[in-house]
């Protein structure tokens, strides 16, 4: 190899040695921003999937989390990782809560008038096979086939019928 050649390469291999430097700690750069986004990720979910479908907000927020009402009864949950701002990673996951008297959280109220049907929702307080025989709508067509409080009572409206 002659000196022209030595020069050309030792030059070449000098302008790219920043590239090559750069190259050779993306890895971990990755690994890091990473770790700190499952961390976050986890914070977050873990947090809405806590209060998802419940009645309030739980008061037991994670480090690095921020919580926003976005709207009645629903909420941003906002959780950071990491430090400085190359390796900084934030997830936003959403949750909403549910009223006591919402559907889906309907409640047990009252049977009143025995007829096997909530009062206040109309929901049957039996499953179906006491309500089989159901036909109109005069008062004497409600033509259960078990006890109301038997063993068709669905269990959160059993204390109905204690």
């Amino acid at each position: 190899m002659n000196l022209m050649s030595a020069l050309v390469g030792l030059s070449i291999a000098g302008a790219a040695a920043p590239m090559i430097a750069q190259m050779s700690i993306s890895p971990y750069e990755a690994q890091l921003r990473s770790k700190n986004l499952g961390i976050a990720e986890s914070a977050a979910v873990t947090f809405s999937a806590t209060n998802e479908g419940g009645t309030q907000l739980s008061s037991n927020i994670p480090d690095g989390c921020e919580v926003t009402e976005i709207a009645t009864l629903a909420y941003d949950v906002t959780c950071t990782e990491g430090e400085g701002t190359k390796y900084v990673q934030s997830v936003t996951r959403s949750f909403r809560l549910l009223d006591d008297g919402a559907a889906g959280n309907l409640g047990v109220y009252s049977d009143d008038d025995m007829d096997g049907f909530d009062d206040v929702t109309g929901l049957p307080t039996h499953y179906w096979e006491c309500y089989s025989g159901w036909k109109g709508s005069s008062s004497d067509s409600l033509k259960n086939n078990c006890d109301l409080g038997g063993k068709y009572v669905i269990p959160a409206y059993a204390s109905l019928y204690d």
